[in-house]
Formats: structure tokens, sequence, C-alpha cells
């Protein structure tokens, strides 16, 4: 069912009872929000919602059921009065452009905009206490008192101001709202600077934290002195090379999908590879990884079908169940640990956190993606549906929750399996029911299959 992504529920206490209050969505498109807003000189707050396989991804269906501290009377009255409220779901047709647009990663995301539509302050995640959105509140209330939001630094690159200082801090701010930094911009900012300023370690750290595409100016420049680059790739604290690297690699592929460069892809699919360093393996499995998301991004259907089958039946299915198994089971306890870890340190919040960057999470989201990705390509040919029956049989064999069923059954209904296919439907109706999720979006599709109308 669609993509299932990656879902930490961080469970603690509520800090005192909440009471639930409705909060007055608006009904109309996000432009006609926007336009009413900058009429009316009103704030909007929008509200990206996590997807609907998140609730059925295995370890989020376990977590207890929690209040959230956004229906408190205090938060729900400020935000009916002073703001318009958007919610926009995963899977509508608005989300798309908003996700790329500010880098959207986790769910539920609160993007916090000023009447004239630029966005001042973002959050994410939920919690059981109140006082979490009223911080929110204040905090896009002093970002809308600063003068100097990214709609000045935006008007005044525009008007041709490229100071160093005012690129750094522009630069600052786009990061702090999370949103990409285009190559150009941080090209703009590195070519500013004098050459001397890339003898200094904190100018080519600066630089390297905004992930400069490969062949850039700005990765170029920041490369100049050779023993400088070599000492803090060696000195500095692995997390944060592994983080320079990740943004590299990371934004070199955006760029290469952007542009639908090739060339630019592979550069960056080998610097994904070389960063393994003498592990050979993992190396070619990420630089073959990287290719199939290129090829899947700039719609090259050929190619990503070819790569993606010969990807994972040579990366995933070349393993027994048992090891399959193992491997799936010491992911979950990592995770958990993880999130026994983050309730410790935050014990009145859990935060959905859903990620779309990098290698899949978990063996058994990996195979259903794909497998679902084949399906959205539309092809009819066995020589691609075959392989991605057998990722899906694995997965249930692993794991058998509604979503898997699922892309199994829509899998099955394109090879002409139209009993088959609704029977597995009905199994992930079953799952649905027995895990207390939604039915509705699976029963639609069963329908649709029998009326042969997919």
């Amino acid at each position: 069912m669609k993509y299932v992504l990656l879902c930490l529920w961080l469970c603690g206490c509520a800090q005192g009872s909440v009471q639930a209050q409705t909060i007055r969505f608006e009904k109309d498109s996000l432009n006609q929000v926007l336009t009413k807003a900058k009429q009316q000189n009103k704030p909007v707050l929008v509200i990206l919602k996590p997807p609907v396989g998140a609730a059925d991804s295995p370890l989020s269906a376990k977590a207890p059921s929690r209040k959230t501290g956004l229906l408190a009377p205090a938060v729900v009255t400020t935000l009916d009065k002073e703001f318009f409220v958007k919610e926009v779901d995963f899977e509508s047709a608005e989300a798309p452009a908003l996700v790329a647009r500010f880098q959207v990663v986790s769910y539920p995301t609160y993007l916090y905009f000023n009447p004239e539509g630029n966005l001042l302050y973002r959050s994410l995640g939920e919690s059981t206490n109140e006082v979490r959105y009223l911080r929110d509140l204040q905090a896009f209330r002093q970002a809308e008192a600063d003068p100097h939001t990214l709609g000045y630094y935006q008007r005044e690159f525009k008007n041709g101001n490229r100071a160093p200082e005012f690129l750094r801090q522009y630069l600052l701010k786009r990061r702090t709202l999370g949103q990409w930094v285009e190559p150009d911009l941080l090209d703009t900012y590195a070519q500013q600077l004098p050459a001397k300023a890339f003898d200094r370690a904190e100018e080519v750290v600066f630089i390297l934290e905004f992930g400069p595409v490969l062949d850039s100016r700005a990765y170029q420049l920041t490369h100049l002195n050779g023993p400088l680059i070599d000492s803090l790739y060696k000195n500095l604290p692995l997390p944060q090379r592994i983080r320079f690297n990740n943004l590299i690699i990371n934004n070199t592929l955006a760029q290469a999908i952007a542009t639908k460069n090739v060339r630019l892809a592979a550069t960056g699919a080998a610097f994904a590879r070389a960063s393994w360093m003498s592990n050979y393996q993992r190396g070619a499995q990420a630089y073959a990884y990287k290719m199939v998301t290129f090829y899947r991004g700039v719609k090259d259907t050929a190619n990503y079908l070819r790569q993606a089958v010969s990807y994972y039946d040579r990366y995933y299915m070349n393993i027994s169940v048992d090891s399959a198994r193992r491997r799936v089971l010491a992911t979950m306890k990592g995770r958990q640990a993880a999130a026994d870890t983050a309730q410790r340190q935050a014990a009145d919040t859990y935060v959905v956190a859903v990620s779309t960057e990098g290698l899949p999470t978990t063996y058994t989201m990996a195979l259903n993606n794909t497998a679902w990705s084949v399906y959205q390509t539309g092809t009819r040919r066995r020589t691609y549906l075959q392989p991605a029956v057998q990722w899906s049989r694995r997965t249930i064999e692993l794991d058998p929750t509604a979503p898997y069923y699922d892309t199994l059954a829509h899998l099955l209904y394109r090879l002409q399996l139209y009993d088959e296919a609704m029977a597995t439907q009905r199994q992930a109706i079953a799952h649905a029911r027995a895990q207390k999720n939604a039915v509705a979006v699976y029963e639609k599709e069963l329908v649709k299959m029998r009326n042969r109308l997919l």
C-alpha cells in the first residue's frame, strides 16, 4: 500500500490532562488559504499529516494511543483566533510540492507562514504536552517580529546584494528553516571569499555543512588546501564527517535529478562508494542504490526497472528467510533502543519521524516500497512484475501487515491473477482490522479489483 515509511514513536507521559477540542481546519486549497491570509493579514499554519501506511508499520502499531497537546484548549483557542490552519495529508495532491519546496522528511511537520506566505518557523513531531505547542507559537511570533525574514534575504539577493556576511546569514536562515540551499547560492557565497579564507578550518567546515554538490565551485574551493581538508576528515568527530558526506551525496544526487545529468549522478554514486573505503561490498551496494534512485527520480522507467530488479535480487533476495528475519529483528532492536533513549531525554514527547532520504531503513520496508514502485510504473512486463511479487511475498513472510498484503494484491492484479489478488486484498483488510487501523482505503481498492477498474 503506497510506501510504508519509518515511524518512530517516542512515547512519554502527558503533563496533566488534555481536553480534546477541535481545530477549525480550512477546507479550501492551500493556494486559496494563502490568498485569503494575505487579504486578511493573518498567518497560516500548515500541518503535514503522517502517511496512512505509517499507522500500519510494526513498531507504531504497538505504540499506545496518546493524547496530543495540539488539542489543548489554550492551543486550539489561539490557533482558531490568530491563524488559518490547513491540514495537508501526505497522500494529497498538494503534498508533493510542499515536501519538495520545504524539504520535508519527517511527519507531522508544522510550517508557520506569515500573511505574505513566507515561511518563518517550523517544527516536527507530536507532544502530549501543550507547552510544546505554546512555545512554537511564541517562537513564530518572535520570528515574525524579526525584520530579517527569509523574504528579506530573498529580496536582497534578487536586488544584487552579494556581501559575504549577508550571504552567510542568508545561508543560515535557509538552514534554520530546513530549506534546501541551491548550489548557485552556495557557489556565490564561496566565490565572494578571498582565497586565504579556504586556509581557515572554520570557513571550510561552514561550507561543508551545507553539502556542496560535487564538481561545484563551492566544493572545489573547499578542497584547495589539500592538507587542511585531509586534516579535517581525519580529526573531526566521525558523526560530523558522516554528515558532510551524506549531505554531499544527497545534494549531488538531487542536483543530478533536477538537471537529468547522468554523469553527475554517477559522480555522486562513486563518491558514495568511496565513502565506504575498504568495505567494497557496501561501497558497490551504495553506488548501485544511488543509480537506482537517480533513474527513478528522472522517470527513466526502462533503466529504473532493470537496475531495481538487479539491485534488490542481488542485495536483498540472495539471503535466506532466517537471515532476513535476523536482520529485521536487529533493526527493530536498534530502533527500540533509540526510542528508549529519546524517551528518557524528552519524557513528554512522542514523535513520528518518517525518513525519506538515504538507504531504506528496514529490509521489509525496502522490498515493499520498491515492489510498489514497480507497480506504479505501470509496467505489464512479467520480467519486472514477477520479481516484485517475490519481494512482496518475502515481506509478508517476515511481517504480515496490511500494507504489505495490499502491495502484493496490486501486483497480482497487474498480472491478471484477479481471484488471488482479491483474496490477498481481503487479507490486507483483515490485518488492518485486527490491528485496529483504518480499513476504508483497502476496501475501496478491493471494490476496484472486483470491478476491474485498477
